[in-house]
């Protein structure tokens, strides 16, 4: 596996640990502040939006539990696509959601960032 790809895909589970431990500093330090998050209903919410909904647990990441990822390097572009499963309470309902995660990096200098996220129910 290429450093680019382990790179990737370690910066996604950051964000995964980042997410279940209720570290929203560095999910704030991953993202940059115009970063907007796709959720599975459609809705586009916003990074500040969804660090308070972290920290006052409106949503609760209980375990995150990715099946299958895979990562599609294009130059200085890549997208990661997971098919994950995410225990989570999310305003006030608790689930083990399957979802299907797609992020795009961007990379900058020697790393690489996420720029966008989107995210669909999987069957």
């Amino acid at each position: 596996m290429s450093d680019d790809k382990q790179q990737i895909l370690a910066v996604y589970q950051q964000i995964n640990d980042a997410m279940v431990s209720k570290d929203t500093k560095t999910l704030d330090n991953i993202f940059n502040d115009n970063h907007k998050f796709v959720h599975m209903n459609g809705y586009q919410q916003s990074k500040q939006e969804w660090l308070e909904q972290i920290e006052n647990e409106v949503m609760r990441y209980f375990k995150t539990m990715p099946q299958k990822t895979t990562v599609t390097i294009d130059g200085n572009t890549a997208i990661l696509n997971c098919n994950t499963k995410i225990d989570a309470r999310i305003y006030g309902i608790r689930n083990t959601w399957g979802m299907k995660v797609k992020m795009y990096f961007e990379k900058r200098g020697e790393e690489w960032y996420p720029v966008n996220a989107s995210e669909s129910t999987s069957n």
